[in-house]
């Protein structure tokens, strides 16, 4: 007589063996590597984004910066060729004597009747002062004449200027005479000795 086997015994026979173990760990490894590599995609757009905005504050304070001195020169005609050309103080110098308050109005011309040689000046140390104001680490270079065109460049401290590696600062090219377009409007006057992490935007200023 043959027995038959109990349902217990049955169920057990009918059971499969588990082929693979740990499937839902390896899923959840997967997850958390793509959610892993889309953060950082995340990131990055959103560094990128900042660094573009403040690029965009830069030249919009910039372009402000360089109109109102081409205002005020307009603004005394009488005043020598060369009363608003400040091209003896390099960039490092000049952040030394605004962040030290030395930079200063001697007389002031909304008040006071002034020649136009001391307009100039407080012309020149007012733009200055606004500038420091509104572009942290910045400094100017007037070269050039009235009667050729001024040569204006304001120089200002980018954080955002790196090379490569994201860490170092990098350095802006000297002007030549032989730089033309884009090229000539970026450089640095050499006189200037911008320090690495500095740009410089230049205009061209014809009364």
């Amino acid at each position: 007589m043959i027995s038959m086997p109990t349902s217990a015994a049955a169920s057990r026979l009918r059971r499969p063996r588990c082929a693979h173990t740990g499937s839902s760990l390896i899923e959840a490894l997967v997850a958390m590597l793509v959610l892993s590599i889309g953060l950082l995609g995340i990131a990055g757009l959103s560094a990128a984004s900042l660094r573009y905005s403040q690029g965009g504050w830069a030249r919009a304070s910039i372009s402000s910066g360089l109109s109102d001195l081409a205002d005020r020169v307009r603004a005394n005609p009488t005043a020598t060729v060369n009363a608003y050309a400040f091209a003896t103080t390099n960039y490092a110098a000049q952040r030394t004597a605004l962040e030290a308050g030395d930079v200063a109005i001697t007389t002031d011309c909304m008040t006071t009747t002034c020649t136009a040689l001391e307009l100039a000046d407080f012309h020149l140390t007012e733009w200055r002062l606004g500038l420091n104001r509104s572009m942290p680490g910045s400094a100017v270079w007037v070269s050039g004449r009235r009667d050729e065109g001024y040569q204006a460049t304001v120089m200002w401290f980018d954080k955002t200027f790196v090379i490569g590696d994201g860490v170092t600062l990098d350095g802006s090219a000297t002007c030549t005479a032989a730089m033309t377009g884009i090229t000539a409007r970026q450089c640095c006057p050499a006189d200037a000795q911008v320090i690495n992490g500095v740009r410089c935007t230049n205009m061209t200023i014809v009364p």
